[in-house]
């Protein structure tokens, strides 16, 4: 039996771990890029909050081109990492100069609490940074994928992200665990603000 705090490994766990990932997140983005065509060959792309490293490894894997961003240093082979905090003024500074991108994804989750409004307000704020950092960040028409905790802000956040992507939706992969309550935005075809 697995010890408190930590989960047993599934097979999707076990599957990423055969196959060189970092992590079994890496099956959500997968999962994404198969439904919204979102990786091609020399898709410059961010990806914030980005350990362990399983997305950026799958983005490389597809041809792009990988600034990953996270509060824990990251040493991923060919991708750019920078450690820190993507919601700080410095830190934007330094991606912004890093930039444009084609792509940015973000796994990013808030420290969570135990207690869901709490936490799925964290993690809405970390949505609105991400869409507060896009017009420095996002090249016109390019995409966006960010985690979000679901929790009654989620319309909200899409309506948002619909005010500056041709179309924006919320898509569950069927990789996220049956207990979690995380779901993804995903903006296509950036317009920028209006």
């Amino acid at each position: 039996m697995a010890k408190k705090g930590q989960r047993r490994q599934d097979h999707l766990a076990r599957q990423a771990q055969n196959e060189g990932y970092h992590a079994r997140s890496v099956y959500k983005l997968e999962a994404l890029d198969r439904k919204f065509r979102l990786l091609r060959g020399g898709v410059r792309t961010l990806d914030l909050g980005a350990a362990p490293g399983s997305w950026t490894q799958y983005a490389l894997g597809h041809g792009a081109t990988v600034v990953a961003v996270d509060l824990q240093e990251l040493n991923l082979a060919g991708a750019t990492c920078v450690t820190g905090d993507f919601t700080e003024a410095e830190m934007i500074k330094r991606i912004t100069a890093a930039g444009p991108y084609d792509l940015v994804l973000s796994d990013a989750a808030p420290a969570t609490s135990g207690n869901k409004v709490i936490d799925t307000g964290r993690s809405e704020a970390l949505v609105e940074s991400v869409l507060a950092g896009l017009p420095a960040w996002l090249v016109p028409g390019g995409g966006m994928v960010t985690k979000l905790f679901q929790g009654g802000g989620e319309q909200q956040l899409r309506q948002a992200a619909q005010a500056v992507f041709t179309s924006a939706t919320l898509f569950r992969p069927q990789a996220v665990r049956s207990e979690s309550f995380e779901t993804y935005l995903v903006g296509i075809g950036y317009r920028g603000e209006e």
